[in-house]
């Protein structure tokens, strides 16, 4: 072989194997982000109505939800605007299937929503095939009423010794005292929704709204479901744990015990309890979402969820983003690479805990999704994204519990101080909508300086308070919204903060390895 065409036919070896190594690359990286929808017990697999699944197949009565048509918001002006045109939907395109339900034996209606368009049936496998109820018109799927478990605490880390400030560490650490200083609020005309296991309305430190005090079922302020996702008529206010009671506190707790313990104080707070210690179905946390929005919450705090990607959830979270309802939501206690629904739903404020010195805590969840973990994502989102949005303090978290006071980790007692700095924001600017006030929180997020493990899995940073007030009050000067968008835009796109990068990396370098030994063969 002359000296040229060896050349030549080096070149050619090297670009081909090149080419054939940075093929895996995107391949590697797709696959280390499915969010655990393929080995999560909870998934199907490759069959998005479940109606392949075994547990189907028993001689018992099933609880199914059914999935119809939905709608989008177009030109919807307000958030009761939105609500209402939720609700026409939802009762128009159900007609045919609660006509099928009231004329066929063995189905029952147990619960309908249109939060998203859905209806949980009990249906009696033994005298109706479960395949006949996607037959009917606007059904789109059927799935299960399926679970998501109960919050689970990481094990408790040290903590420095408690300081004898009025407010705690965490709400020191976040500004918070400078802005009920500097704005004179403290969250007072904000109604949040706490969606958690209950709460003890008697605790010293809490208040439940209500619109009828002499009323014990605190109506208004208080609801119960049933995993079919009705109402429990008669329902008075406690908690069925702890978890509820303490993430309420983070949120609009007082100083009965001598320090300040919730971030908005004044907020008018509301509890639906969705969760026991067993943890809560699809059909509750639905349930409990809609409710928040027919009582005109503002901000919803989801401090629950369960780990992978669940496209079920999807439409609940997006159509209260679009009421003009702030959801956030927890992002899961399982560590690196992980996340749990429906807090990494990307409308959602997802929020991931870091320690008392800043770092983003062992337990806490984060990583990069992208578009193919969800099997099924609006046509507006990014193709990939990163979760969470932003963290905060979530370990060592001192708040209420029934009849006391208890300290307690988590992303789960992260997202509520995320919820009640949102709140605070709402009563300085009341007149912002969810994008707004999510932009502030982010455009001022802190991250830290220097070399930090899993830097990653910061999001936007640590939320500040007082900044992302200053945004909302002065938003001409602090927060610039075309920066805000390309700075999303450039998060959503950008795989360089990726933590599946070292997976792409490795496949690149593999390819790297091929080309340096085949360009030594041509020699």
């Amino acid at each position: 072989m002359s000296s040229t065409r060896s050349l030549w036919y080096r070149i050619f070896v090297l670009c081909l194997c090149l080419c054939v190594g940075m093929a895996l690359v995107p391949t590697a990286v797709i696959a280390g982000t499915d969010g655990g929808t393929t080995d999560d017990p909870n998934r199907s697999e490759g069959d998005d109505t479940f109606l392949g699944d075994d547990r189907f197949e028993s001689n018992a009565s099933v609880d199914v939800v059914v999935r119809l048509e939905e709608t989008t918001l177009v030109d919807v002006e307000s958030g009761s605007a939105a609500e209402q045109h939720l609700e026409d939907h939802a009762n128009e395109t159900q007609a045919p299937l609660l006509e099928y339900a009231h004329e066929t034996a063995g189905v029952d209606v147990r619960e309908s929503f249109w939060v998203t368009n859905a209806v949980v049936l009990e249906v009696d496998t033994d005298r109706v095939d479960l395949e006949e109820l996607e037959a009917i018109a606007n059904v789109e799927s059927v799935h299960r009423n399926f679970e998501l478990p109960a919050p689970e605490p990481p094990a408790p880390q040290a903590a420095p010794e408690s300081s004898p400030d009025r407010t705690t560490d965490a709400i020191d650490s976040l500004d918070v005292p400078a802005v009920w200083d500097e704005y004179d609020t403290r969250g007072g005309g904000v109604r949040v929704a706490v969606l958690d296991t209950g709460v003890d309305a008697d605790h010293p430190d809490l208040e439940l709204y209500t619109d009828d005090p002499s009323d014990p079922t605190s109506p208004g302020g208080w609801a119960a479901f049933d995993e079919d996702g009705e109402p429990i008529e008669g329902s008075t206010p406690h908690d069925a744990g702890t978890h509820g009671t303490h993430v309420s506190g983070t949120i609009a707790g007082g100083n009965a015990s001598g320090t300040q313990l919730g971030v908005a104080p004044d907020v008018e707070l509301l509890h639906g309890q969705v969760l026991t210690d067993e943890g809560a179905t699809f059909a509750q946390v639905v349930a409990g979402l809609e409710w928040a929005l027919e009582q005109d919450a503002d901000v919803i705090n989801l401090s629950l969820g369960t780990t992978g990607t669940y496209p079920e959830l999807i439409d609940p979270v997006r159509h209260a983003v679009e009421s003009d309802v702030v959801v956030v939501g927890a992002i899961g206690n399982d560590g690196p690479e992980t996340s749990g629904s429906p807090g990494n739903v990307y409308e959602a404020v997802s929020v991931g805990a870091v320690d008392h010195d800043g770092e983003v805590a062992p337990f806490s969840g984060g990583e990069r999704l992208e578009r193919t973990a969800w099997e099924d994502t609006p046509g507006d989102w990014p193709d990939a994204y990163d979760v969470p949005t932003v963290v905060a303090p979530g370990v060592d978290i001192k708040s209420t519990v029934p009849a006391g006071y208890a300290r307690q980790p988590g992303t789960s007692m992260a997202t509520p101080h995320v919820t009640g700095t949102i709140a605070l924001l709402s009563a300085i600017a009341p007149d912002s909508d969810p994008e707004d006030l999510e932009a502030a929180l982010v455009e001022t997020a802190q991250k830290p300086d220097g070399d930090h493990e899993r830097a990653s899995h910061y999001g936007h940073g640590i939320v500040d308070a007082k900044a992302a007030a200053d945004a909302v009050a002065h938003p001409e000067s602090t927060v610039d919204p075309a920066a805000s968008e390309a700075d999303n835009d450039e998060r959503a796109d950008s795989i360089a903060v990726s933590p599946h990068l070292g997976i792409g990396a490795t496949a690149g370098g593999i390819g790297v390895a091929i080309a340096a030994f085949a360009w030594r063969r041509a020699r």
